[in-house]
């Protein structure tokens, strides 16, 4: 391997240290794609005979016109650019840890790659956002009080309203543990990200979600509900507890309210520790539930979890469940937010987008009026919406 005259004169330990760190340079996800999208592509090599590393730009070019001409994913739905993107970073990164120099800074690849991006003629498959009122129809359908089902109830509500107000990621909400959340009497919401896509060195940063005007979508009711039904379901009569705590709860009415002038009540903001608070910090916040109602104590949610969760219940609200998943609540977010006029910076601050020019993606898809000069040339009345002037005309 091209690598071979690199390591000389070093000691074959610190080698090995060496080639022990270079995978942790991406997150787990990311490298379970690249596995299997890397495989995909040495399949291919081996069918046609031709060489998978390093791969000739002609090789790599023939694998992704062979795909486009006649490849489908698994819901008979033929491949997006974005997709190819994807099994393309995959190889570079192979070639990259070899050593070798990137297929797609080839001009042939290059010029592959932007051929298809012209002639497939669709955009890139983006998942719809769920806006507040749809959030606010979708949550409305959750069961919160009726035991078992809805122990999941109250765990996807709150990783529903805490999604769509932090603008997380479905890997960001899974990784979340309880000690990673604080109540604040003013901020509503403290939420320290240990990891992101965009912090994948672990720094760490805070999100903070506001308390909800509407007790609804109030993402501190919401927490507060499933901490109360946590610590429920670790008492020594877990059942009856669970049922006693879930008759109570109101989503007309904030929970986060309660407890400021009584001190009996379960959220009595002077106890710096009540109950459902002492359980422990490293215990994940969202768990595995039994169809009987059991949660799993130690162990974390998968992303899956958050858009089987919102699959579920877009369903059970009546909305079309094949247009929504785990990155609509992301997407919800931005496209309400610049629909409110929001600047892309204070969009940023919540999201931790990395660059305006992907919140333009969801502004031309989702708000294309938004911000656009065409609604201020005078071909509508300003005190009048667009359908209205036409009823007039």
């Amino acid at each position: 391997m091209a690598t071979g005259s690199l390591s000389a004169g070093l000691d074959p330990g610190q080698l090995a240290r060496i080639r022990m760190l270079q995978p942790q340079a991406i997150s787990d996800g990311t490298r379970v794609k690249y596995k299997r999208e890397w495989q995909r592509f040495v399949a291919f090599c081996e069918e046609t005979g031709a060489e998978f590393l390093p791969a000739h730009p002609v090789t790599v070019a023939a694998y992704f016109e062979a795909a486009a001409a006649d490849g489908k994913d698994d819901s008979g739905t033929p491949y997006a650019s974005n997709t190819f993107n994807g099994w393309l970073a995959a190889i570079d990164k192979m070639h990259q840890l070899g050593g070798l120099p990137k297929p797609s800074d080839s001009a042939e690849v290059e010029a592959t790659m932007a051929g298809l991006r012209r002639t497939d003629g669709r955009e890139l498959r983006r998942m719809p956002a769920l806006l507040l009122e749809e959030l606010r129809h979708l949550v409305r359908a959750i069961d919160i009080r009726n035991y078992p089902r809805a122990v999941h109830g109250v765990r996807d509500y709150a990783i529903i309203v805490m999604g769509f107000a932090g603008a997380f990621r479905r890997s960001e909400l899974a990784a979340l543990t309880i000690g990673d959340v604080t109540l604040h009497e003013d901020d509503g919401l403290r939420l320290r990200i240990r990891k992101s896509k965009t912090d994948q060195e672990r720094r760490g940063r805070t999100k903070a979600l506001p308390y909800g005007g509407t007790p609804a979508t109030c993402p501190v009711c919401a927490f507060i509900r499933w901490m109360q039904l946590t610590e429920a379901i670790t008492s020594a009569r877990p059942r009856i507890a669970a049922m006693k705590l879930l008759a109570t709860f109101d989503v007309d009415v904030h929970a986060c309210a309660k407890g400021l002038d009584d001190p009996h009540d379960p959220i009595y903001w002077a106890d710096p520790l009540p109950s459902w608070r002492r359980l422990p910090k490293r215990m994940p916040l969202f768990r595995p539930i039994s169809t009987g109602g059991k949660i799993f104590r130690d162990t974390p949610i998968s992303g899956q979890v958050v858009q089987d969760a919102v699959v579920r219940h877009a369903l059970a609200a009546g909305l079309d469940a094949k247009h929504y998943g785990g990155h609509s609540l992301r997407a919800g977010f931005v496209t309400f937010a610049l629909h409110k006029g929001l600047g892309l910076h204070q969009i940023m601050r919540q999201s931790w987008h990395t660059t305006e020019r992907t919140l333009e993606v969801y502004s031309r898809k989702d708000a294309p009026l938004d911000n656009n000069a065409v609604t201020q040339i005078g071909l509508q009345e300003s005190s009048l919406s667009a359908r209205d002037c036409c009823r007039l005309g």
